[in-house]
């Protein structure tokens, strides 16, 4: 593991723990909507906002959204002549809603340069959720592109070869397979494609 893959775990669990202690001292629930990262909730209503680690994973998400959408935003925040506090700004600017937790993480990220870290963190941070609820992210590249009536039977087998409650499907079509399909979940790869096969036959004879 490299050192920034260290440095991003590492928010990304302190950040998740630091929540679900202090929701396990305040039981308040706040009905999250994300239209609220958007629009200032107003002093009274923060202070009822307790936030669990499902609202603030829901932030990260859309905090990565807005980084990566374009390419000047991109830039943006990984162009070391722009302040820290520059950054923030715009942040807070786009989306004067955060929670206050979230604002207070990302104080630590501006204290140590390490805003641009932000969708990192954010992967992360959902791998730690999706673990919680037992789902499994699960590419399937396809070499042409699936059948309707195939989605539920799909879905159920791959619950069952991950042993997970529930399964979030990314499918890729890559003709080039010429038949067959790709599973790719955690560090497991299965090649059920006629390219392997046809690999697999060539290199015998």
């Amino acid at each position: 593991m490299s050192f920034p893959k260290k440095v991003v775990t590492t928010y990304a669990k302190s950040l998740f723990l630091n929540i679900k202690n202090s929701n396990q001292l305040e039981e308040k629930r706040f009905f999250f909507d994300a239209a609220n990262v958007s629009s200032y909730l107003g002093k009274a209503e923060e202070r009822k906002f307790v936030p669990d680690v499902y609202i603030i994973g829901e932030e990260l998400i859309i905090l990565s959204s807005a980084m990566v959408s374009s390419t000047k935003l991109k830039g943006f925040f990984q162009n070391p002549t722009f302040s820290e506090k520059q950054k923030l700004e715009i942040i807070n600017t786009v989306f004067p809603g955060l929670t206050i937790p979230l604002k207070a993480f990302l104080k630590v990220l501006v204290e140590r340069s390490h805003l641009s870290l932000i969708p990192e963190i954010s992967e992360e941070y959902s791998k730690i959720i999706l673990d919680i609820k037992n789902y499994t992210k699960v590419k399937l590249t396809t070499a042409s592109i699936l059948q309707e009536n195939y989605g539920q039977l799909l879905l159920d087998t791959l619950k069952k070869l991950t042993n997970s409650k529930g399964i979030l499907l990314n499918v890729a079509y890559n003709p080039k397979l010429l038949g067959g399909l790709m599973i790719q979940y955690k560090s497991t790869l299965i090649d059920l494609s006629i390219l392997k096969e046809f690999s697999l036959f060539f290199n015998e004879n």
